[in-house]
């Protein structure tokens, strides 16, 4: 048996409390015979973490954040197929994990690693062996964790949404949005996006997209008839909805038969809409988080070629929180990743 200790450096979130506690003597329980112990290599900062430290979702469990992970197996469990995963081999965690649905179907998005279940900020997590995801050669530990939300998420959002030939406008160059351009950009669209950061809008023309605009430009823009065939949407305020509906509007369609606008953010706002106006102007309102086991795998392969490459900035798990706080603030670009020391 490879010796363990008993207890960790973990990030804690604790009712009542908007910002995590660091525990150096979180206590590490004993493996079950079909788990295995990984020692953490990346965790990424998500708003999501933002959102539920805001105490919105009234949670009242005490558990270690960080839902985006990479690691290393240390330590198997007795029933864990020893053929299929390898001591010291680099995995990205599958998030939501493979398995976990609600009693609908649905999955659940609040029992998770990290959201509900102790996840990655911290220098161990327990997972089951059908949660992890062998990572290729020459991705490194920091992108292979964005790639088990950030990564996927954004995939799987523009991967049906965007086309050869199709024109797609993303809001939010943001951890996942500068992804998406990417992604769209393979694919072969022509990619507008908006961002109120002027770095962000650099950003996303350095990664490739063809034109930025600032909230009030593509307000302007709209009004003198520019449209999209499709668009993404990582900030899903009232004010990126609308936008979002006049740049769909009055259209002619290339791809995909009907324009789509997709909610991928979360926010405060209550989006409020007559469903008559989008029948009216034929728009499709479609959600996506996350994405399957096969979508991990096509972007870790993406990463491993060079054709996607993830903007990353990294701090010690000691400053998660300043971490937390940046993105709060809009004082991070690209995606924030922790690692323990």
């Amino acid at each position: 048996m490879t010796s363990v200790p008993t207890t960790m450096l973990a990030a804690v979130y604790e009712p009542g409390n908007i910002d995590l506690v660091l525990n150096k003597e979180y206590p590490l329980r004993a493996l079950e015979d079909d788990e295995i112990l990984l020692k953490v290599s990346a965790c990424g900062v998500c708003h999501t973490d933002t959102f539920f430290l805001s105490g919105f979702t009234l949670d009242t469990r005490t558990y270690v954040m960080g839902h985006e992970i990479s690691g290393t197996p240390v330590l198997l469990g007795d029933k864990v197929d020893q053929s299929k995963i390898q001591l010291g081999q680099l995995y990205s965690v599958l998030s939501p994990a493979h398995g976990q649905h609600a009693p609908n179907g649905g999955p659940v998005f609040n029992d998770i690693y990290g959201i509900g279940l102790d996840g990655g900020y911290a220098e161990y997590i327990i997972v089951k062996d059908f949660n992890v995801v062998p990572v290729p050669a020459g991705v490194t530990p920091e992108a292979a964790a964005v790639a088990g939300d950030a990564g996927t998420t954004a995939y799987n959002a523009v991967k049906h949404t965007a086309g050869q030939g199709s024109k797609v406008l993303i809001f939010g160059v943001g951890g996942l949005g500068h992804l998406a351009v990417q992604y769209a950009k393979h694919l072969g669209a022509t990619v507008y996006v908006c961002d109120f950061k002027p770095e962000a809008r650099q950003l996303a023309l350095d990664v490739g997209a063809d034109e930025a605009f600032s909230l009030i430009n593509l307000s302007n823009k709209t009004a003198a008839g520019f449209t999209v065939d499709s668009t993404i949407d990582f900030i899903a305020n009232t004010q990126t909805f609308n936008l979002a509906m006049a740049s769909l509007s009055g259209n002619d369609i290339v791809f995909p038969e009907m324009p789509r606008l997709v909610l991928v953010g979360v926010s405060a706002d209550n989006l409020v809409f007559a469903a008559g106006n989008t029948i009216v102007a034929g728009v499709q309102i479609l959600s996506s988080a996350y994405g399957p086991e096969n979508a991990l795998e096509e972007v870790l392969d993406l990463f491993a070629e060079g054709i996607v490459q993830a903007h990353i900035t990294v701090e010690p798990l000691e400053n998660v929180n300043k971490a937390i706080n940046d993105l709060r603030a809009y004082r991070t670009t690209g995606r924030k990743v922790v690692v323990p020391q």
